[in-house]
């Protein structure tokens, strides 16, 4: 009754008869509704509207063709703006964006790992193999100047002044994912952990009238040295909530995961692996509310280990209650957290899931997959050609982020890797972050330290850089997290609801809804294999 005289009061002539009064108000009904449909379609949150069914829909996990034709092994790459900076063995280090490669340096420089941290103007490498490997750290603004000024190629010989001597042998490092205030490093020399810092970065522009000198190592200071039992394979750094002597170090060897406590070079143990072989495959160093979580990766499990603060010299980990895993169906060689989602990199498949509790998402089939660079955006090579139905623009060269190439720079000549006859060419795709985690990268990330305050401001002539932290997994409060998980259902039900106006972003403190996931599986799985079929 109350509809009937809601929709009796809109009608503009109300008729005296009773059946013709009954016959306009359903008029008016049908009219009202058709517009609230329309509007619905016109939004894209009907199930009948293009914007979410069929060719028109786009996934936030849909790739993007960045490089067509590679002819090279990518060994490392990382993102520089909009660019990529890219590291093979046979032609050096090059940059690719809107015009041909550029070379950085050339192949007397054999680079195994990189980090563009533009924030800080810096760029780390491990160059060089076996006795002969060290870490090499670069200024980017010294590097950009070089390309715009068209000097030559960068050789092992000029960067003499970029090594970090104490790092000899070093086979593997890690960096901290919040370095706001305080960059630290942690270089593994055999069983040997060295760990560095680099205090008070530069944000100076690229048009500062005095920069400082070409190389930063001076800039660095040795800490201290960390002996383990063994080599390390997987390594990542932990901040404390206070960042006062409770920073961890998580490290892989053997069958176990291990944290080490920075200024003690205490060890304790943090999960055992029960299995015959092992593949680690990555640890990720998650937060929520300023508390320290782990992602350990290995094999075909996902563990989530929730960490607390340091308790006296001993931290505490969590009982297991906090505790929770998920299998994927193909051991991954690559992990990357994005929140919402969780993607493993096989060598012929991405494999896309939920962080709050595993579920399968979707599953894209990509021959020969690589993962070159996940630390913003996502670069992976495959040999599939790019498909010429995508219309996705891969570049935007009018970013001013972007390091810029000369035009009129001259493409070196690049000894060919294939024998006379053989064709092959790499293709490289990207799948830009904002697309995954939605709005929530407009936000800066929480970090345990994120009350501290900053002793060292930035020039005044610099507008303030906002530091958009490596990695991708996001801090929200627990009301924020527990409506993203429920539009999360939602959306996989196909059910809709208008969006928030919150922030997108999350962690993973949301595991009590197991009991409903399971009856809410099966619909899931139908769901999910209905968009796989499409």
């Amino acid at each position: 009754m109350l509809n009937r005289r809601s929709f009796s009061d809109v009608l503009p002539e109300s008729p005296k008869s009773a059946r013709k009064k009954e016959e306009a108000r359903q008029a008016e009904f049908v009219r009202i509704g058709q517009a609230l449909k329309l509007k619905t379609i016109v939004r894209g949150d009907a199930p009948t509207s293009l914007v979410t069914t069929g060719l028109c829909r786009k996934e936030p996990w849909e790739s993007q063709p960045f490089c067509s034709t590679f002819p090279y092994e990518i060994v490392c790459a990382d993102s520089w703006g909009q660019s990529l900076l890219v590291a093979t063995e046979a032609a050096g280090v090059m940059l690719l964006d809107a015009l041909p490669p550029v070379q950085v340096f050339d192949k007397t420089i054999v680079v195994k790992q990189m980090h563009v941290l533009e924030p800080q103007d810096l760029l780390i490498t491990r160059a060089d193999k076996g006795k002969d490997a060290r870490l090499y750290v670069f200024r980017l603004s010294g590097l950009k100047r070089g390309l715009e000024e068209r000097q030559l190629v960068r050789s092992k010989c000029d960067s003499r002044e970029n090594k970090l001597e104490k790092t000899k042998g070093c086979h593997l490092y890690s960096i901290n994912t919040h370095h706001g205030s305080e960059l630290r490093i942690v270089a593994a020399i055999r069983n040997k952990l060295l760990l560095i810092t680099r205090k008070h970065p530069r944000f100076e522009g690229l048009s500062a009238v005095a920069p400082g000198p070409d190389s930063p190592v001076e800039e660095f200071q040795y800490i201290r040295e960390i002996c383990l039992c063994d080599p390390p394979v997987v390594m990542a750094l932990v901040d404390g909530p206070t960042g006062e002597n409770d920073n961890m170090i998580c490290v892989a060897y053997k069958h176990q995961f291990d944290l080490i406590n920075e200024s003690t070079g205490d060890a304790y143990r943090l999960h055992h692996v029960d299995a015959n072989r092992v593949n680690f495959v990555a640890a990720i160093d998650v937060y929520e509310d300023g508390e320290a979580g782990l992602l350990l990766c290995y094999n075909y499990i996902c563990y989530y280990k929730k960490v607390c603060p340091f308790n006296g010299s001993t931290p505490m980990i969590q009982s297991n209650t906090s505790d929770f895993h998920f299998s994927w169906n193909q051991m991954p060689n690559a992990i990357v957290c994005a929140f919402p989602y969780i993607l493993a990199f096989t060598t012929d498949s991405i494999e896309i899931r939920l962080v709050v509790n595993g579920n399968l998402v979707y599953t894209a089939v990509v021959p020969e997959l690589q993962l070159s660079a996940s630390r913003s955006d996502i670069y992976f090579v495959s040999s599939a050609p790019v498909s010429s139905a995508s219309n996705c623009s891969s570049r935007d060269t009018s970013s001013q982020s972007s390091p810029q190439t000369p035009t009129g720079y001259e493409m070196p000549v690049f000894p060919s890797p294939l024998g006379d006859g053989e064709t092959s060419c790499k293709h490289i795709f990207k799948i830009p972050l904002c697309n995954l985690v939605g709005r929530s990268i407009e936000r800066p990330l929480k970090s345990p330290l994120v009350n501290k305050v900053l002793t060292t401001p930035a020039p005044a002539m610099v507008p303030p850089t906002p530091l958009i932290s490596a990695t991708h997994s996001l801090s929200l409060s627990r009301m924020e997290i527990k409506e993203i998980a429920s539009r999360t259902r939602k959306e996989l039900l196909g059910l809709t609801e208008e969006p928030s106006g919150k922030s997108d972003g999350g962690s993973v403190k949301q595991r009590k809804m197991s009991k409903k996931n399971t009856e809410e599986e099966p619909k899931a799985r139908a769901l999910t294999s209905t968009n796989s079929d499409r």
